[in-house]
């Protein structure tokens, strides 16, 4: 297979040294115009590509981000993507996206692939079932920042960027109330998840601030499956006071929560209301839909997110910082109009 021309071949053509060619060719003033001129009108005769790869050995970096996430049909994570390539566009970088689909050997197994390809930094939302932090430790270790997104890791140590979920926890519960509901139950995330408790503790101080007493049995934690939802639905209905609303972790679980309802107990489907997190551009489609969704601005947390990496990775200093970054964008009701 032929090879392609390199800054040799046209140095040779040409007859001048391989740094002259290499100067003519990255614009170095100290090269003559038709020197230039010469260098560059060969250089596209003969098809001429940079090798990117050993400018980015000579410059130690590689220009490549690795993002890595749960699952890239969840609108959450579809938009902080777009985020993250907005500005990693913006400097010149490009983006290797990796699915862990929340499972942890396979969540390790791209933070390999992410070394050998020598990321320069690497943004994750770790999956449901994260504990050891060893992996992404491991890249800080190796001057490769990491900066989290969406749930919190675990043991601190990172830059993390996250919608207030406290804030919408007390939201989605609040508006239940003030539509008049007084049994409203939790579908909670997984319990090994902080984000998980953040909106779990929203939702409790929601019902204390409305003088609403709390009862443990309506809150159910599920495992993000709709089997999980289901058998959570289940427990809720046979409950000698069950809810008549419902604030979800996310409106994928309201989404599982309202099927089960259609199918097992559709007499009940416009006798109980709904809220939850993500505001899925499906729900103005569907005839039943949550009464209102806490909008996550996950957009913006990828940007953030994106900025932040940018500044590690510009810091000089090979020491691990000893202050992380924290940070919590607001989040915004959405009420849905039903006909």
């Amino acid at each position: 297979m032929k090879k392609g021309v390199t800054i040799k071949d046209i140095a040779k053509k040409l007859h001048m040294s391989v740094s002259t060619v290499s100067k003519a060719l990255n614009n170095d003033p100290s090269i003559s115009a038709l020197t230039s001129e010469r260098v560059k009108a060969l250089a596209q005769e003969l098809n001429y590509v940079p090798n990117e790869a050993a400018r980015h050995f000579k410059l130690s970096r590689t220009f490549t981000l690795g993002l890595i996430i749960p699952d890239i049909l969840d609108q959450y994570y579809a938009f902080a993507i777009n985020g993250v390539e907005a500005v990693a566009e913006q400097r010149g970088y490009h983006v290797i996206l990796s699915q862990s689909h929340e499972d942890v050997a396979t969540e390790q197994k791209i933070v390999d692939v992410m070394v050998r390809h020598r990321v320069d930094g690497v943004i994750v939302s770790v999956t449901k079932n994260t504990v050891d932090m060893q992996p992404f430790r491991k890249l800080l270790q190796m001057g490769i920042p990491v900066v989290c997104i969406g749930r919190e890791p675990k043991g601190g140590m990172f830059d993390f960027v996250t919608s207030d979920n406290h804030e919408g926890g007390f939201a989605a519960t609040d508006f239940l109330i003030k539509k008049g509901h007084r049994h409203i139950a939790h579908l909670m995330g997984p319990e090994g998840m902080r984000t998980s408790h953040a909106r779990y503790e929203g939702y409790k101080a929601a019902l204390e601030a409305n003088g609403i007493p709390f009862r443990e049995e309506l809150v159910k934690a599920v495992d993000l499956t709709p089997e999980g939802t289901y058998r959570a639905m289940e427990e809720l209905l046979q409950l000698a006071e069950p809810p008549t609303g419902i604030f979800t972790f996310k409106n994928y679980i309201t989404l599982e929560a309202l099927h089960y309802l259609k199918t097992q107990r559709p007499e009940l489907l416009e006798k109980i209301g709904f809220t939850g997190f993500g505001n899925l551009p499906i729900l103005h489609y569907l005839d039943h839909k949550p009464l209102a969704s806490i909008e996550e601005s996950s957009f913006e947390i990828g940007e953030e997110a994106a900025r932040i990496l940018f500044e590690r990775m510009s810091e000089k200093d090979e020491e691990e910082p000893t202050q992380y970054h924290s940070r919590q964008l607001p989040c915004r009701l959405v009420v849905h109009d039903h006909l």
